[in-house]
């Protein structure tokens, strides 16, 4: 070992400056004998650099100061020079520690006190850090061991108070500590030693107090721990992860010939299952199975763990308080430090809700969520299986589609609870209609679908169809109100109508699209000629679509004639369609088609617009005084901007609001009277006339009458009559309607006038306006120009 012959010196002083006590080393390195030392200034022995600045040893503490040693024979050393209080209890005031470092290449060493003995070899070769502190708490001696724990070189070492070795948190216990060793003889502690540049180490140090010559020291070692702490700080994470785990975790011991019984259990456990770790240490798990269940699954975990191996496995277990619970369980084999396996770990996951909610989530996934009908997925599973089976079996089946037949009046009455109470209602007894084998699907909304598996006999399907129809148009009660459903069927036969599930439904679909045509509450069956009739509205469908991108619409305008002056006052806009190939289609062929499809909104716009036109034309040559009545559908009216579009299109026109009428029906106001009550006072504040079309079919009472914000009535043609009977009931009704009308300051007009008996009757009872055929057909825009221009009259 390659030590340096230079020792480490420490004097010891009192607050005066005079050295009290020494070491060896300062003998050596100075070379004064005991006597020369003893009671001389440290100012004989050290020449400071900066001696001016200092009055007494005490401004030096904790400074390092430089200056020159002046020795025995007269040379000076060139040192530097650490003071420090001798004590590190900051109570016990006392004299202070000089330690001399020599400078310029006489650097001290971790042996200095000890460079002649042997000893110097064996501390070198310590497994652990050894150390020697004095009192002021700096390093006399070290190995090369806390060299490299700190990071530093020996020559940094002895200018460090031990202190400033540790984390600060620290220190005020590692001083604690080496105050206790020097007092008491000796302590322990554990802490991190803080690297020059970051490196920290754990260790337990161990204290002894001894004496080198006359100078009190620590004698010291500390034993690096840093892995045992991991290891420890591993094991507290993974007991307090065991502790704190929302799974059941159970510990069982594992032995040749033994049973595996229960050394562990956690908190989760005792939760989930009931029992506590006291109750169940020293049992096998096996008590809480349940006998004769998942016997596939227990077989599974006995062979594992016989052979020693992990298994997963999901299967029923016992509570303490006799409640069945599902457990996803997983079972790992832990091997000791010579490989053999020792215990059993397993991990309880209690899935008990998951399992109850997965089948529920399978339930709703095959199920309608209001009635607990089978929703689509399920009846076209069902539908496939059934056609399947009718296929091979060479038997048949039925499909049956039902549409309630008022349900959005239902809705809109009484409201969307009893609506929904309703649709239950209508579930339960198609349930109790059809057979375990049949099933009875909810589609959405008030679609229903049936599935009657194998049905040899139609006229006995017949009479199971219509028993289901009169069994759903029974009343229903609901918050003590009877409410009468009523609905329309369509059925279609597999594998007549049909093989696959797609051509089944679109059949039975057509044939309840037909029943609805027919009047309503009835049932159809599926045919060739119905399918032929379905296909003609379908191609009407499209055709109308592209009719209407293509202006192959036209407006007819008949005229309306003031009864009273002869004179023509206004007109009725008429739509027709202009088929390329089929020639004039009538309204009454295409209207109710762009009803059902929607079409009748771009419809109804573009009949709007082109009325607008014609006024705009009209006031272009002069004629200002007129008014053109367009009929308004349902579907226009219940939309919310319908206001703002109609009040932009007679902006871009330039037409007056008044000069433009909408007619509604009767059915359509009173359908929906309060929402059709907001939607007109809306126009009229708009500033438009509105009329009541077809007045005397519908069913409104005359309160609704006074509220609507209408200007006329039309009388319908159907109360017209031939005008020569005087006991004919339509002309009773007929003059009914015109005394109401009148008495309530409203217009009314009669439409359909086609003879002079019934414009005489007219006459005769005040109407104020007439139109049809007796004076002109609906006629093109440009004929009613010329009919105006020429002021062309009613005669009188």
């Amino acid at each position: 070992m390659n030590l340096s012959p230079l020792p480490l010196a420490v004097f010891v002083v009192d607050a005066a400056g005079t050295i009290t006590s020494w070491n060896r080393a300062c003998e050596k390195l100075a070379g004064y004998g005991a006597a020369d030392i003893r009671h001389c200034s440290l100012d004989q022995i050290i020449a400071f650099d900066e001696p001016a600045t200092v009055t007494w040893i005490g401004e030096r503490v904790n400074e390092d100061s430089t200056g020159e040693l002046i020795c025995a024979d007269g040379h000076r050393v060139p040192v530097r020079v650490t003071v420090a209080p001798q004590s590190l209890d900051p109570d016990q005031p006392g004299g202070f520690s000089v330690i001399v470092v020599p400078r310029a290449g006489l650097a001290p060493t971790r042996y200095a006190l000890i460079q002649d003995l042997p000893i110097a070899d064996i501390i070198e070769e310590l497994p652990c850090v050894f150390y020697v502190i004095d009192q002021s708490g700096h390093l006399l001696l070290w190995n090369h061991q806390l060299e490299d724990a700190l990071e530093m070189a020996s020559e940094e070492l002895p200018t460090f108070n031990v202190k400033n070795f540790f984390d600060e948190r620290d220190q005020a216990m590692i001083v604690e500590k080496i105050l206790a060793a020097f007092e008491g003889g000796g302590s322990y502690h554990e802490a991190d030693l803080v690297g020059k540049h970051g490196k920290r180490t754990t260790f337990l140090f161990h204290c002894s107090r001894a004496s080198l010559g006359n100078l009190p020291v620590v004698f010291g070692t500390g034993l690096d721990i840093t892995s045992r702490k991991e290891a420890e700080r591993g094991l507290r994470v993974r007991e307090r992860a065991m502790y704190a785990s929302v799974n059941a975790i159970v510990i069982t011991c594992c032995a040749d010939g033994a049973d595996n019984v229960i050394e562990y259990v956690n908190p989760a456990f005792e939760q989930i299952t009931g029992y506590t770790l006291a109750e169940v240490k020293g049992r096998n798990p096996r008590f809480m199975r349940v006998e004769d269940c998942d016997v596939h699954e227990q077989r599974r975990i006995h062979d594992a763990v016989a052979s020693r191996q992990s298994v997963r496995a999901v299967l029923r277990n016992r509570r303490k308080n006799g409640e069945i619970f599902w457990n996803d369980l997983r079972v790992d084999p832990v091997a000791s430090i010579e490989g053999e396996v020792s215990h059993f770990v397993g991990v309880i996951n209690d899935i008990t809700e998951a399992r109850h909610y997965e089948r529920r989530l399978q339930h709703l996934a095959h199920h309608d969520a209001l009635t607990g009908l089978a929703n689509r997925t399920l009846l076209l599973e069902r539908l496939k299986a059934a056609i399947d089976a009718a296929s091979c079996h060479r038997r048949q089946g039925a499909l049956a589609f039902l549409d309630l037949d008022n349900f959005k009046h239902i809705n809109d009455t009484f409201g969307h609870e009893a609506g929904d109470a309703v649709l239950r209602e209508i579930a339960d007894r198609l349930r109790d209609s059809m057979r375990e084998e049949d099933t009875v699907a909810r589609l959405g909304g008030d679609e229903f679908v049936l599935v009657i598996a194998e049905q040899a006999d139609v006229t006995q399907l017949a009479c199971l169809v219509e028993r289901v129809r009169q069994s759903l148009s029974a009343p229903v009660v609901v918050d003590g109100k009877e409410i009468l459903p009523g609905t329309s069927i369509g059925v279609s036969l597999f594998p007549q109508d049909g093989r696959t599930v797609d051509d089944v439904m679109r059949a039975a679909d057509a044939a309840m699209y037909h029943a609805k045509t027919l009047g309503r509450n009835n049932v159809q069956f599926y045919s060739e000629a119905l399918n032929q009739v379905v296909h003609q509205h379908l191609l009407l469908e499209a055709s109308l679509s592209r009719a209407i991108r293509n202006r192959e619409l036209v407006l007819g305008y008949q005229p309306k004639v003031d009864l009273r002056t002869g004179k023509v006052v206004g007109a009725e806009a008429l739509v027709r369609w202009q088929h390329p190939v089929d020639g004039i289609i009538a309204p009454d062929v295409f209207i109710p088609v762009a009803e059902q499809t929607g079409l009748i909104i771009p419809l109804g716009d573009w009949v709007i617009d082109e009325a607008c036109a014609t006024l705009q034309t009209l006031a272009a040559v002069g004629i200002e005084d007129f008014v053109i009545a367009v009929n308004l559908s349902a579907r226009q009216l219940r939309q919310r901007r319908f206001v703002n579009r109609l009040a932009d299109t007679l902006a871009r026109h330039g037409v007056p609001a008044h000069r433009l009428e909408l007619e509604v029906t009767e059915s359509q106001l009173m359908d929906h009277p309060e929402e059709a009550l907001d939607a007109l006072a809306q126009l009229k504040l708009l500033g438009v006339r509105l009329s009541i079309d077809d007045f005397g079919t519908g069913y409104s009472s005359l309160s609704h009458l006074q509220k609507f914000p209408v200007d006329c009535i039309k009388i319908d043609r159907s109360f017209l009559g031939g005008g020569t009977d005087p006991d004919d009931g339509h002309e009773v009704i007929t003059r009914a309607i015109i005394a109401l009308g009148h008495n309530l300051k409203l217009q009314v007009i009669a439409e359909g006038v086609e003879t002079i008996e019934q414009l005489t009757f007219l006459r005769d009872h005040d109407c104020d306006q007439m139109q049809g055929y007796y004076f002109s057909p609906a006629l093109a825009q440009e004929g009613l120009q010329e009919m105006l221009r020429r002021d062309a009259r009613l005669p009188m």
